[in-house]
């Protein structure tokens, strides 16, 4: 390639923004020169560096706008500590299909046994199959119900709740929702439903459902929603936490009685 071309391919570049593919442009040229690659290969060598760049770009940004509160990966957890999770319906989840299907995941299980990490792996997974991810603790989405009721905003006028593909919401039931919000969070849920897929987890049985919402009948509106299109997942055991405290703990040397 002659100075003069290469200078112009370089600008056209940088008109196009294509920023990565400009910087590894002299790499690519070397290496097709070397390997002796045609140019269609050298092309889709150099742009697909730009494809990669931008797909991690995206799902960063795609990361901080669905405020995880740690970024956690399905890779990471322990499945062997946890027998009672039905591995082929994680499997099933992995491919993204219930998305795709509108489709509602609910982990229901006592503190500590992965809940939470299960429901932010699969908002990972989400993110990088090019999904956008909204995570929301039940204390948080009270606060915001509480902002959207003072501002005469319905559970289905909130936009960034309604129409984000994956909805996560976290903790529910260990604060009760009071009647106005309880129908709030309800009409948000009937918004979505066969829309979008919501991820919920629990330390409530459903029966105890009626007790979150301060409502039995509105409770049971809401789960015949949740569940009509849904995975429910019961995870049991011992919290990781208190686990992870308890080997890490010194034994106590007992003395024997003289």
């Amino acid at each position: 390639m002659t100075d003069l071309i290469a200078t112009r391919v370089v600008q056209s570049l940088s008109t196009l923004r294509l920023n990565t593919a400009k910087s590894a442009l002299d790499h690519h040229l070397r290496e097709a020169h070397e390997r002796q690659l045609s140019h269609v290969q050298f092309l889709d060598a150099l742009l697909g560096d730009e494809l990669a760049a931008r797909q991690e770009i995206s799902i960063a940004v795609r990361t901080k706008l669905a405020h995880f509160p740690v970024v956690k990966t399905l890779d990471s957890f322990e499945f062997d500590a946890q027998p009672s999770l039905d591995r082929r319906i994680m499997n099933e989840l992995q491919t993204l299909a219930f998305i795709e299907r509108a489709e509602n995941v609910v982990l229901l299980g006592p503190p500590g046994v992965g809940k939470t990490h299960i429901a932010i792996g699969l908002g990972v997974r989400a993110l990088q199959g090019g999904q956008r991810v909204y995570f929301v603790s039940a204390h948080d989405l009270l606060d915001q119900i509480h902002a959207a009721q003072l501002d005469g905003i319905p559970g289905h006028k909130q936009r960034h709740l309604t129409n984000v593909p994956l909805l996560i919401i976290d903790e529910l039931g260990y604060l009760e929702f009071d009647k106005s919000a309880a129908t709030w969070l309800f009409q948000l849920l009937c918004q979505r439903y066969e829309h979008r897929s919501t991820v919920i987890t629990s330390n409530k049985n459903f029966a105890d459902w009626g007790q979150i919402f301060a409502d039995t009948t509105l409770a049971g509106a809401l789960l015949d929603r949740l569940l009509h299109h849904s995975h429910v997942l019961n995870l049991k055991g011992e919290s990781y936490r208190l686990r992870s405290k308890t080997r890490g703990s010194t034994p106590i040397k007992r003395q024997t009685a003289r």
